[in-house]
């Protein structure tokens, strides 16, 4: 039984290993990038699960190639998108289809990714390889933006809880009491450190989400109030000197009485 298990994990690691060199290869379409994605989360959900570690860190490494390979097929098909917009002769119906099919390409965040990336760092069993997953996620994420950051605040609640809990065990420990007692705790010194590091990187992540988006509602009310030129605007039009050279010698008079002009 164990000879056939460690028979598995050869074969299952070298058909991983295939699947690195073709994907790294980037002549995959990106329909099958998404279906080897998608079992690649499954599978690594799987082995959490059932406390299988040794493939944990190639099937992290694989993962990675994978995001990247459809971050590069979605900038590709935007940049054809804007080829043939720019050039001569597009036919109106050309530019649809095209539109349609860049948004069929837009990368979107598999359901279990975030649910996987969260099991893998909370899950005690699994500390054994908490500093790869850390690595995947301090790596793909600051890379892959804004694809992955939807993955940032749930991963930084997580990584806070991690951290309470450690704490907590930190100082049930350091208490002062007459009974002597002993405290079991989860976290170790490396961890504990693995985790601060990771959540100052995912909260800096966080703050420059949120500035990108107040600068972008800053310049969108801007634009605003320029396009709309308020009040005076519309009145400094009426006193320009267009309007006056298009006068007749008539019109002129009248204007020139009415505002009591001798």
């Amino acid at each position: 039984m164990i000879s056939m298990r460690n028979s598995n994990s050869v074969i299952q690691s070298a058909a991983i290993d295939l699947l690195q060199v073709i994907v790294a290869r980037g002549e995959i379409d990106h329909l099958s990038v998404d279906t080897i994605e998608a079992a690649v989360i499954g599978k690594l959900y799987f082995c959490i699960h059932i406390e299988r570690l040794d493939l944990q860190n190639k099937l992290l490494h694989i993962l990675h190639s994978l995001i990247s390979a459809s971050a590069s097929n979605s900038d590709s098909s935007a940049a054809s998108n804007r080829t043939l917009k720019a050039g001569d002769g597009t036919q109106e119906d050309q530019s649809t289809h095209h539109d349609l099919q860049e948004g069929q390409r837009t990368y979107t965040v598999n359901p279990l990714l975030v649910q996987t990336l969260v099991d893998g760092i909370a899950i005690l069993t699994n500390r054994p390889v908490l500093q790869h997953w850390l690595d995947f996620v301090l790596m793909a994420l600051p890379q892959f933006q804004p694809m992955l950051q939807t993955v940032v605040n749930p991963l930084n609640e997580c990584v806070c809880r991690q951290l309470r809990q450690a704490l907590a065990d930190v100082l049930q420990a350091s208490r002062d009491g007459c009974e002597v007692e002993d405290i079991v705790s989860a976290a170790t010194d490396a961890e504990f450190i693995m985790l601060l590091n990771a959540l100052e990187r995912l909260v800096q992540l966080s703050l420059a989400d949120v500035e990108a988006n107040q600068e972008d509602e800053d310049n969108t009310v801007e634009k605003a109030g320029l396009e709309n030129g308020g009040l005076l605007g519309y009145v400094s039009n009426v006193f320009g000197s267009d309007n006056v050279t298009g006068l007749t010698a008539d019109q002129l008079l009248v204007s020139i009485n009415f505002w009591g002009v001798e």
